[in-house]
Formats: structure tokens, C-alpha cells, sequence
């Protein structure tokens, strides 16, 4: 069966069979008041927008699951405002036991086993013990570890995929570790921003429910990712030896900081050099990974610009890319 990413227009007018996970319903009603369905698919090339006209309410598909169901469809391909649309002519569920997973959830498009090495190799450039120490009982010791490498960033906007925040984690890293040495930094405020670096998202792996779900948790949807990575950092300080307590305090108002203004959801301000360093880089890691996701669901479009990217608030140019 072919991958979402690889209908084009030379399928026009032509019916494809594609299996998919189905991730979001969203019932509406045309102006004659008929209901109709903006389904979402996705598979590991790509999310895309179907449509399913006459939808029934009631068809358990239609219905809000915590699991999005693996389904076969039938779609005619076609095409609206310059935009290839498919149109659902058949849809079925089939058991997820009987379909590879893999191929249905996006991916970093990195190396898995470098990210790893990559991850160890910025771990190992901190001097200070007690930080380093942190960072390996947060980080790489389980039951962490294995979530920390294979959980999505996010639900949605940037790295939302499978190892989205080992590979978000590293591109803060690297921008970090650039900044540091270009404004030479000293060895101490290097371990300390290394160590938000890696902290910062640390707790997106009790905000949300694991892949295929991805969906808040419990404890996501009550705390946030922002307070409980600095409630267990600091409980976790407490049980290290000697750890100093400047370092503790910069770390901490790090995490809590680290998306760089309250209306954004921190509840205090970044208060030192590190902590001003991880939010810039964090923000730079995401807005250009969300843009260059944007730009690529686009691409099959015809115009010279995509969309309006809600999240930056602009469309963007898509010549002169190659």
C-alpha cells in the first residue's frame, strides 16, 4: 500500500487504498445542513486532512477514543484550492495486532543509535559531579531512560514523533553548548545550562500518554511539564550530596523559566545567563522545526507561499529551497 506522502496529482481522479491510524474526527454540517467528517490520517510519511461526506454520528469510527484506531480506507484523490484532498469512498478498522506500528508512527528522520552517543558524549562534558549526577539518575538511568529517547516533544507544532525529545534535546544542546563557548562562558555556567538543557523537557514523559496516543495525561492536564520537572529535579537535588546551592537554584529557575515569559506558561521569569541561553535556543529549536514541518506538508501545493502557520502568525516562501 503507498504512503500518504507519496499521492500526487498523477493519482488524480484515481482511488487509493492506504492504512492509517486515525487520529482526529471533527464532525461538521454544510450549508444544506447535511453532516459531513474532516478526518485526520496518519501513517509514519505524513498527517493528512480526508474527507468523509454523509458521516454518521454514530459509527463507532466517528466516536473519541484514547487509542486512535488503525483503519483501511478506500479515498478518491482529488483536488481543491490548488490542494490535493482525498474523499473517503470506503473506511473499515482492522486490528492493530495485525499491522506493523512502526510504519504508522512518524520518526525523527536522525540516526537513533548516534542521538544516543550524541546524548552520552554532551553528559560526559560536565565537570561539576553533583550536576553530572543529576543528570544521570534523570536521564539515563530507568525507568527514564527509555521513555526520555523514544517520547514525542510534543503533541503537536514541533517534534512531535517518536524520539522527538532526544532530538529536540540535542538541538538545544548543540545551540547551547555554541553560545556558551562563543560568550565564553565559564566551566561552571556550561555544566549548569548543560543541565537544563537536558532537563527542560525531561518531564514531557509524564505529560502525555505514550505513541500512538500521545495525548495528555492525567497528571499533564493537572501539572504540566514545567512544574513537575522542577518539583522532581529538586527532589532529586535534595538526595544528592554537596550539591551546591547556587547550582540548584540557577537549575531549577532554568526548567521553570525555560519557556521565557509567564503568559507562556512559566510561572517565574529566567533569572540568570543560563537560563536566558535555554530559553532563546529552546524557542529557535522548535519554531524552525515547526516551520520546516509546515513548509513540507505544503509542498505538494501550488501557491509560492504556504499557509498561515498559526503558532508563528505568518505564511512562509517555499522558493528557492532546492
Amino acid at each position: 500500500m503507498p504512503e500518504l506522502k507519496s499521492i500526487t496529482r498523477n493519482e488524480i481522479n484515481q482511488e487509493v487504498v492506504l492504512t492509517a491510524l486515525l487520529v482526529d474526527v471533527k464532525i461538521k454540517k454544510t450549508k444544506n445542513g447535511k453532516k459531513y467528517a474532516d478526518l485526520v490520517v496518519q501513517d509514519a510519511s505524513m498527517k493528512r486532512e480526508v474527507k468523509l461526506w454523509d458521516a454518521d454520528e454514530e459509527d463507532p469510527l466517528m466516536k473519541k477514543r484514547d487509542e486512535p484506531p488503525v483503519v483501511e480506507l478506500v479515498a478518491l484523490v482529488g483536488e481543491y484550492q490548488g490542494r490535493l484532498q482525498l474523499t473517503i469512498k470506503k473506511i473499515r478498522e482492522v486490528d492493530g495486532n495485525t499491522v506493523d506500528m512502526r510504519a504508522l508512527l512518524p520518526s525523527s528522520r536522525w540516526n537513533y543509535d548516534q542521538m544516543k552517543q550524541w546524548l552520552a558524549e554532551f553528559r560526559d562534558r560536565i565537570e561539576t559531579l553533583p550536576i553530572k549526577t543529576l543528570v544521570d539518575k534523570m536521564v539515563f538511568e530507568e525507568p527514564y531512560y527509555e521513555k526520555y529517547c523514544t517520547y514525542p516533544a510534543a503533541k503537536s507544532v514541533h517534534h512531535n514523533f517518536r524520539h522527538g525529545i532526544l532530538q529536540h534535546t540535542l538541538e538545544v544542546l548543540k545551540y547551547c553548548v555554541m553560545v556558551a563557548t562563543t560568550k565564553k562562558l565559564t566551566q561552571r555556567q556550561v555544566d549548569r545550562l548543560i543541565a537544563i538543557a537536558f532537563l527542560h523537557d525531561w518531564a514531557k514523559t509524564i505529560e502525555y500518554e505514550p505513541l500512538p496516543s500521545n495525548q495528555l495525561s492525567d497528571e499533564g492536564k493537572m501539572l504540566g511539564h514545567i512544574f513537575i520537572g522542577a518539583h522532581s529535579a529538586m527532589n532529586i537535588i535534595n538526595s544528592i550530596e554537596d550539591f551546591d546551592r547556587d547550582d540548584a537554584l540557577i537549575i531549577l529557575n532554568g526548567i521553570l523559566g525555560h519557556h521565557g515569559m509567564m503568559e507562556w506558561g512559566s510561572p517565574v521569569l529566567p533569572k540568570t545567563v543560563e537560563a536566558q541561553i535555554l530559553h532563546q535556543v529552546d524557542k529557535l529549536s522548535g519554531d524552525i522545526e515547526s516551520i520546516l514541518s509546515f513548509m513540507d506538508e505544503n509542498k505538494e501545493a501550488t501557491e509560492n507561499f504556504t499557509e498561515r502557520l498559526w503558532n508563528m502568525g505568518t505564511e512562509y516562501y517555499k522558493g528557492g529551497i532546492s
